[in-house]
């Protein structure tokens, strides 16, 4: 298959087989197969918006499930092997591409309202996923299927959107967020230009390059110049605008040309700076850029954190690893992945109780993350509805991609031993942290009887927080005693605490009243 680049990674992913997973990463990643990716059900739902074009009553989202579970279950196959999941991938594959219409077009819109709301954010996750099919695929056969069939999806669009009076420019596809949604596409068009050498393709990541990404302002001059963060960018939706540079890195690697890889390189440098909090993810204010690296600590009744949001960004800093061979950029995959990401695996099978027309529904992540006095399970991200009343949502469908993503990547670089782990204490507006490793601790008041919005008072030795390890218990990864001026504090990792949230009203915090 053709793969062209003027700058070679330094690595390329595992291939299918290679990866030796821990006990735990088996787990999760059994936990998805059997709740999520290798249902049958499921695929044909998410298939059916295509047939039915489910997203016209609302300029919905719905087209975006299948391309971002296909995504996920590829890279989770790349890690287990699973033989009956290839089946129901392939399956699935073969489903979708019936849908498509005899110019190619294969979109949950009717062709009189395509082209706006979120229809080219659906179609870049087609694209998406049948491309991360092709990378597992054994079938020649069906790998040229798929590349032309792809090849007729893109220059179907391409006949309405770029450059031209008679075409609509990629940032005005969308009302939402100045376009960003839609101009994402640009990864995986140039994904396929490299497997095919299409210059017509080319063309138009040239035309999205050169809109900047945003209808609003040009976000790649934004961040080559570097004066504001992205919480003061024209648009600040975290996810499109991560996904958007992940489009702008592809770019360069197969440009070569250095300015798109300084303005991700400062781009990455201002969200890791400005906006990861200190379990790995980013938006403390809904989905949103908000500098929160500084808001992390304040009360939030709002959705906060989306789990779209983490694995976007484990993508992305997983994708400049595989580039560059930076560690930097691996350990935030990590970082991420064990706390926000692991946090939101819906292991103990809560039901998320929704009031609209659906029944209650087991969804096997959750998508959004606390960090101070609250609790999980506040909310479905990207909830949309079909005609016969089930629904499903984004953050449910991405999750699988940073489960596998996360050990593909570990599998390159070198493990750090446990025992070099030690409590690095943090502090911020008044109110402090601990993490052990890579492993964010947290309290939870279903663990311990203590009113846990009490005070902290650290006892120290040597500088350095006085604590016992004891035995995890459960989903624990991490258990230990901080010794304090009031007792000990019982301080477990973040992501086995408040796993219950179906069924208990217990709260949950990272970050402790000092």
């Amino acid at each position: 298959m053709i793969k062209r680049y003027a700058v070679k990674p330094e690595y390329e992913l595992p291939e299918a087989g290679a990866v030796n997973l821990s006990e735990r990463e088996r787990r999760m990643l059994d936990f998805i197969t059997g709740e999520q990716l290798a249902r049958q059900d499921l695929w044909r739902l998410f298939i059916s918006a295509f047939e039915t074009k489910a997203d016209d009553v609302d300029e919905g989202w719905r087209g975006e499930y299948w391309g971002k579970m296909m995504r996920g279950a590829c890279l989770v196959y790349r890690c287990t092997s699973d033989k009956e999941l290839y089946e129901v991938l392939t399956s699935a594959v073969l489903g979708l591409l019936e849908t498509a219409e005899p110019d190619g077009r294969i979109s949950g819109y009717s062709r009189d309202k395509e082209c706006c709301g979120w229809d080219l954010w659906c179609r870049k996750y087609v694209l998406t996923g049948m491309l991360h099919f092709c990378d597992i695929c054994t079938d020649e056969a069906l790998i040229d299927r798929i590349i032309s069939a792809m090849v007729d999806h893109v220059k179907c669009l391409m006949k309405k959107v770029g450059d031209g009076e008679s075409k609509i420019p990629v940032t005005e596809t969308s009302r939402w967020w100045y376009g960003v949604n839609s101009c994402s596409i640009l990864e995986p068009v140039l994904d396929l230009y490299s497997r095919t050498d299409d210059e017509e393709l080319f063309a138009f990541a040239a035309h999205i390059i050169a809109s900047g990404g945003c209808g609003g302002g040009n976000l790649i001059e934004l961040a080559l110049e570097d004066k504001l963060s992205p919480y003061q960018y024209p648009e600040t939706k975290a996810y499109e605008t991560i996904s958007f540079f992940e489009g702008v890195l592809a770019y360069y690697e197969l440009t070569g040309e250095q300015k798109y890889f300084d303005a991700v390189t400062r781009f990455f440098n201002r969200v890791l700076r400005d906006e990861i909090t200190i379990i790995g993810c980013a938006g403390c204010t809904h989905e949103l850029f908000d500098n929160s690296a500084v808001c992390q600590t304040e009360q939030r009744e709002i959705i906060m954190q989306e789990t779209c949001v983490t694995v976007t960004w484990m993508r992305f800093c997983a994708r400049l690893f595989l580039l560059t061979g930076d560690e930097r950029y691996a350990e935030q995959v990590e970082r991420s992945a064990v706390n926000a990401l692991y946090g939101s695996v819906n292991l103990k099978k809560q039901v998320f109780f929704d009031k609209g027309p659906g029944k209650n529904l087991l969804l096997p992540f959750d998508s959004y993350s606390p960090l101070y006095m609250s609790k999980r399970g506040k909310g479905v991200g990207g909830l949309k509805y079909y005609p016969d009343g089930s629904y499903y949502g984004c953050c449910a469908c991405i999750g699988a991609a940073g489960l596998a993503v996360y050990p593909l990547i570990e599998a390159l670089r070198k493990k750090r031993k446990e025992d070099s782990f030690v409590l690095e204490e943090h502090r911020l507006n008044g109110k402090l942290a601990f993490t052990y490793g890579p492993y964010v601790l947290a309290r939870d008041s279903e663990k311990e009887p203590e009113d846990i919005t009490l005070p902290v008072k650290p006892l120290y030795e040597n500088s350095k927080p006085i604590y016992t390890l004891e035995q995890p218990k459960d989903d624990e990864t991490v258990r230990l005693r901080l010794k304090t001026e009031t007792g000990l504090v019982l301080l477990t990792d973040y992501a086995s605490c408040g796993q219950r949230w179906a069924e208990t009203d217990k709260i949950m915090t990272v970050w402790m009243n000092g």
